[in-house]
């Protein structure tokens, strides 16, 4: 045979496409080496020569068929939105190809020479046949926004959207009553923006959240007549604040309610609790005392000038009038109407927390008064040197009174001089004796 023990035979190129129309004889190949010589084979016709495409090596009459290589060409439909791999391969062999866009496009689909589809798959890999030259679709991108917004706000338009790669997106926070839009973050929770609303371009798949936050206001606590006051500041919105004012004011005003600005009332309670809503300034209001003042008087006599009830600070003047045959002796005050007040028939004083609100005017008849002594004879007082002297006391009782009513001094009067450090001011001294009592006053000068 012609190839017969050819153990130096390296190639044999056969030029049937199809080895079923030829005859070979069984020990044609006898004594080539299998392992060195190789079979070449038409492009084309693996399969009648009984090739599978998994196969890693085929024979024929005993040698290995040396496969074919095949182009495998891809190019871009457009080289400015992308690129694609090219290379070759042997028959039945997987090659993969790759698109490469360009940044903001994409792989649209492979397609055949013909146009035909074959796939949207980046990478792709084809099983080389034959030679193949596939083209490659770009498109431009288009991206996913998703919105979404914390508490107390939404966003403008809402949910999510896609737009185009490279396009604008415009969002906008819209906050609920009582709340402000604080910041745009990410995903990570990063922020990115404080502007409201936002435009950005897009270019890649975005989630956006919009976060709020309470306004915060003032509350202001305007109280008069010196009233200490508290629960003022700055509250954040739907808080509850609570504000206080003094009951008793100085200079005699209690308190009644809180108004707001217009001066419509809002709460007798204090301390008052609301809910913050906006800047809100509440007034604490006052109103006066209204004074009593409880006038009597002995027989022989009435009292002109009272009307019962006064405000605090206002004055009062009482006017003692004695009856015919009758004369005014004293006022006198207090709880129990027995505090000496005053020998005036007629006298003024400032309602306030501590003046008296009692008085009583006393009437006598004419020549009966009280006498220290007996008729004729002069009772008196006057201070010096530190002493008080007294002319005729006669072993009467001895009251001193300052003028406010105060008692200072009490004694049995033994002696004309009694000593007595008084400061200066006016005195009224009360002597009472078996007869009757003297009522006088005295001054003591610096």
């Amino acid at each position: 045979m012609a190839f017969e023990n050819c153990t130096k035979l390296q190639d044999i190129h056969l030029e049937w496409d199809n080895p079923d129309g030829i005859f070979i004889a069984e020990d044609a190949f006898a004594g080539v080496p299998t392992t060195s010589c190789r079979i070449h084979i038409p492009i084309g016709s693996e399969e009648k020569y009984g090739w599978k495409s998994d196969a890693t090596d085929m024979k024929w009459q005993g040698l290995s068929i040396k496969s074919n290589q095949y182009a495998v060409l891809a190019e871009s439909s457009d080289l400015t939105k992308g690129r694609t791999n090219n290379g070759y391969a042997g028959y039945g062999k997987e090659m993969t190809l790759t698109a490469e866009p360009v940044y903001g496009y994409h792989l649209a689909k492979w397609t055949n020479i013909k146009g035909d589809s074959l796939s949207a798959s980046n990478p792709y890999t084809v099983v080389v046949k034959s030679d193949t030259f596939l083209l490659a679709h770009f498109a431009i991108s288009s991206y996913q926004v998703s919105l979404s917004a914390g508490e107390n706000g939404s966003i403008k338009p809402a949910g999510a959207g896609m737009y185009v790669h490279n396009t604008e997106a415009e969002i906008e926070a819209v906050a609920d009553t009582g709340y402000h839009f604080v910041q745009w973050t990410n995903a990570g929770g990063d922020t990115f923006s404080t502007a409201n609303p936002y435009t950005f371009v897009v270019t890649k798949e975005t989630k956006v959240q919009a976060d709020f936050a309470a306004n915060n206001y003032q509350v202001n606590v305007v109280a008069e007549h010196d009233s200490v006051t508290s629960g003022g500041g700055e509250y954040a919105y739907n808080t509850v604040a609570t504000v206080r004012a003094d009951l008793i004011a100085d200079k005699g005003y209690y308190f009644v309610q809180w108004t707001d600005a217009k001066g419509a009332s809002l709460s007798t309670a204090n301390p008052y609790t609301f809910v913050v809503k906006g800047d809100t300034t509440v007034y604490a209001q006052y109103v006066s005392y209204k004074y009593i003042v409880n006038v009597t008087s002995t027989a022989g006599g009435h009292v002109t000038g009272n009307r019962q009830f006064y405000d605090h600070g206002e004055q009062a003047t009482l006017t003692a009038v004695a009856d015919s045959g009758y004369c005014f002796t004293e006022w006198t005050a207090g709880d129990s109407l027995d505090i000496p007040f005053s020998t005036e028939s007629s006298f003024s004083f400032i309602l306030s927390d501590t003046a008296f609100v009692d008085y009583k005017a006393h009437f006598e008849a004419d020549g009966t008064g009280y006498e220290v002594l007996p008729a004729g004879e002069e009772a008196g007082a006057y201070h010096a040197d530190g002493a008080l002297h007294l002319v005729n006391p006669g072993g009467s009782l001895i009251s001193v009174h300052a003028i406010d009513g105060r008692l200072l001094l009490q004694f049995k009067a033994g002696d004309t001089e009694y000593p007595a450090p008084l400061p200066a001011g006016i005195y009224i001294l009360n002597a009472a004796g078996g007869k009757g009592k003297q009522v006088t006053k005295f001054v003591v000068k610096e």
